[in-house]
């Protein structure tokens, strides 16, 4: 399931051809320290440096659709800001070739890859975090809603779309 920084040079390359009538001209990497952005369009106008970043755990454990959807995000920043036009998420004009291109706007609540669930020992409430240490030290932590032992705790690993991770993320 994982998507290879290939597969999105590749699929950049395509996308910027036929919508925009532009060629890639920057790097594409992967960042496994991004943590709560899935990806981003860096440009310093300072010194010209530009590159485009999606977060890794994404890469590996979301959909194609959604990593591609991420990728489509940050190549309209980049297509935008190569021409000159309003860019920053959240502008007009960013936001209505989102819209034109059938992309999502800025999310960053979505869960994907290695969780420790649980179940809170006072009031039976399940919750999630991706702390993994938890799974060794769980004796040690509490809930945050009673402020009790987390009792059936287990590691899980969240793949596939939004929709589905969402799902998943209750018990």
């Amino acid at each position: 399931m994982a998507v290879s920084v290939e597969e999105l040079i590749t699929e950049a390359e395509r996308f910027l051809a036929e919508n925009y009538d532009m060629k890639l001209g920057i790097p594409i990497k992967r960042n496994n320290r991004l943590r709560n952005t899935l990806g981003w369009f860096q440009h310093s106008d300072r010194d010209g440096a530009l590159d485009i970043e999606i977060n890794g755990k994404l890469m590996d454990y979301a959909s194609r659709t959604e990593v591609i959807d991420v990728l489509r995000h940050e190549l309209i920043h980049y297509a935008l800001y190569s021409t000159g036009r309003s860019y920053q998420d959240g502008c007009v004009e960013f936001e209505d070739e989102l819209k034109k291109h059938v992309v999502s706007s800025t999310d960053v609540s979505i869960l994907f890859g290695p969780i420790v669930r649980f179940k809170c020992e006072k009031c039976g409430k399940s919750g999630y975090t991706e702390t993994i240490s938890v799974l060794k030290k769980h004796e040690r932590c509490k809930t945050r809603c009673c402020k009790a032992r987390l009792v059936n705790v287990r590691k899980d690993v969240i793949y596939g779309d939004k929709k589905e991770a969402a799902e998943l993320c209750t018990y």
